[in-house]
């Protein structure tokens, strides 16, 4: 294993499998063992038709080689795609694919309402955020947790109790959407976070 691998894999922190194993199959050609289930709700009948919301196909790809080293085969592509220059970014624009760098952190948005004088919360969510972006830009992150690496996505939950910061400095990957927040921040899917250390800085061309 060469230097740079390990430490890409010591710095790996969110990676989606959807997205690697799709950009794999697409540059080296593997054609992977697929089942297809179908699966139907409780409340769909027997004879619904299949654009029926109640009925879905799940898809189980299985491939000879782990997602890690599917990443390590595509990362010299990867490195070299380009940055997202998000204060250029205009709503109503198509997605846009690119690396950005800044510090994923945190947040916790709590709505409230007044009930007999006294504030009460009536609902409360969690998510990622990227931070530390040019102009004060934050982007929200759309995550799904099994794509974390192990111990990550327990920090969502720990906001309500033990963790009063987190910052760490990340390279992330990612399909940025035309959606903002009610603070105008966009949003976006993370496709590949990894700490931004000088030796995977170095390899990412685009951001030199």
């Amino acid at each position: 294993m060469s230097n740079l691998h390990k430490s890409l894999l010591d710095s790996l922190v969110y990676l989606d499998k959807d997205f690697v194993a799709d950009r794999y199959e697409l540059a080296t050609g593997a054609n992977a063992a697929t089942t297809i289930t179908r699966l139907q709700g409780k409340k769909a009948g027997a004879n619904l038709l299949p654009f029926s919301a109640e009925i879905s196909a799940q898809e189980t790809r299985s491939y000879a080689v782990s997602t890690q080293h599917m990443l390590m085969e595509l990362w010299p592509d990867l490195a070299e795609q380009p940055t997202v220059n998000v204060s250029e970014y205009a709503e109503r624009s198509m997605s846009e694919f690119g690396w950005v760098q800044g510090h994923l952190s945190t947040f916790q948005v709590r709505s409230k309402s007044q009930r007999d004088g006294q504030d009460v919360v009536t609902a409360q969510s969690s998510h990622f955020q990227l931070r530390g972006l040019e102009h004060g830009r934050y982007i929200d992150l759309i995550t799904t947790p099994d794509y974390f690496a192990s111990g990550f996505n327990a920090l969502l939950p720990l906001q309500m109790t033990l963790l009063a910061k987190f910052a760490l400095p990340v390279c992330m990957y990612m399909r940025l959407l035309p959606a903002k927040d009610h603070a105008e921040n966009w949003i976006a899917v993370p496709l590949v976070i990894v700490e931004s250390r000088p030796t995977l800085t170095r390899d990412i061309q685009a951001l030199l």
